[in-house]
């Protein structure tokens, strides 16, 4: 009672709805928007959680369930035990030691969770050049469904489609292959990184990305392998080109997107005698280790150089400075990767549709206007000299 009295002091959220009903926000968004793939086990759970929480005067009325739903409400086909297939270009990369893919994972396992559907993790790079192995551990294993998460390859998007399984990309799209996907909006983000770069007063930003496409030419521009990581880059290039400025090709690095990865590429640029002011990493590991290179070589940041990350990892806000960054909803992704499937699983011939969720820059320490006015493009480059 004491807690209900402390709520109804304030105004009462669809986060306390979802705490109540021990589900994600996204949950709660469909259920009070009267979306279909949600099953009515959880409909009435997140119902009943908003009248006791006050966010609802008094329950709903149980929504009809379509005529094929079975004893457990799912409409369709039930989905019971999915893969969460890990795709990591590290490798064996273990899951729990990598800050995006953990959030993600946790917002998976509660949305499963309030759905009753049972997630088994597994890394499937021994199989990156073996698909057809992989497709036969899909169908001796009785998957419902796959979230095939992260930077799979196109061979392995293509048979896991083919495997009349439901199937969501992760942080993923693959040209070509009709299948469902969610991620944040990275070309967004990009964009927004990049022109809040340049309405510092940056005209010579630099971009850590990568890995690229081998066989793209070093002067020109060079593809990054990873879809989310090239959207970052393409968000980068039109900030700058609506700026009324060229992308330098020379400003144009690419690494594993570790923090050593950064590390090394920010001593890469800074070998090349190119000035810049700003940098710009796909992701906050690489900003990470990029900060680190350039206090090595005796530059501040902000003051020299200005950093900006993506992603808003943990441990972002806890730097010195605090990393400016683009903020991912990571378990958002994982939660809408769920109802994707569950979406998928009830109308299998449904048109694909891929979602893109909102990002959000995030103003801290490691971003400010550069020292001394940088040139007009094209006369040269400027800051960090």
């Amino acid at each position: 009672m004491a807690d209900a009295r402390k709520r109804r002091a304030r105004a009462v959220t669809t986060q306390d709805v979802a705490q109540a009903a021990s589900v994600s926000r996204v949950t709660v968004s469909r259920v009070l928007n009267n979306h279909g793939n949600v099953t009515e086990r959880v409909r009435q759970r997140v119902l009943q959680a908003a009248a006791d929480v006050g966010y609802l005067s008094r329950p709903r009325r149980p929504a009809l369930l379509p005529a094929d739903a079975g004893a457990t409400g799912r409409p369709g086909g039930a989905l019971r035990d999915i893969g969460f297939f890990f795709a990591s270009i590290l490798g064996d990369e273990p899951l729990g030691d990598n800050p995006f893919w953990t959030p993600v994972l946790h917002g998976v396992e509660q949305e499963a969770s309030a759905a009753g559907i049972h997630v088994t993790y597994r890394s499937i790079t021994p199989y990156a050049d073996r698909p057809g192995a992989l497709l036969e551990l899909v169908r001796s294993a009785s998957l419902d469904g796959i979230l095939l998460v992260g930077p799979a390859p196109e061979p392995v998007v293509r048979i896991l489609h083919r495997a009349e399984v439901p199937l969501v990309l992760v942080d993923n799209v693959a040209h070509g292959v009709a299948a469902d996907a969610v991620l944040g909006d990275c070309f967004g983000g990009g964009r927004a990184a990049v022109r809040h770069l340049v309405d510092l007063g940056h005209r010579h930003v630099a971009f850590l990305g990568g890995p690229f496409v081998e066989s793209c030419p070093p002067a020109g521009h060079r593809t990054n392998t990873i879809w989310s990581v090239e959207q970052r880059a393409l968000g980068y290039q039109s900030a700058l080109r609506e700026a009324g400025i060229e992308p330098d090709p020379r400003l144009y690095e690419g690494c594993n997107l570790t923090t050593d990865g950064g590390y090394a590429a920010c001593r890469r640029l800074l070998a090349t005698g190119r000035p810049f002011s700003a940098i710009f990493c796909a992701n906050d590991l690489c900003a990470i280790g990029v900060i680190r290179a350039l206090h090595e070589a005796g530059l501040s940041v902000p003051s020299d150089v200005s950093v900006v990350g993506f992603d808003d990892i943990e441990v972002a806000r806890h730097l010195i400075p605090p990393l400016t960054t683009v903020h991912v909803d990571k378990e958002a992704i994982g939660a809408w990767a769920i109802q994707r499937l569950v979406a998928r699983a009830a109308s299998p011939t449904a048109i694909s549709s891929t979602t893109c969720l909102h990002v959000e820059l995030v103003e801290r320490g490691t971003a400010s206007a550069p020292l001394r006015p940088s040139p007009p493009a094209g006369e040269g480059q400027g800051g960090g000299e």
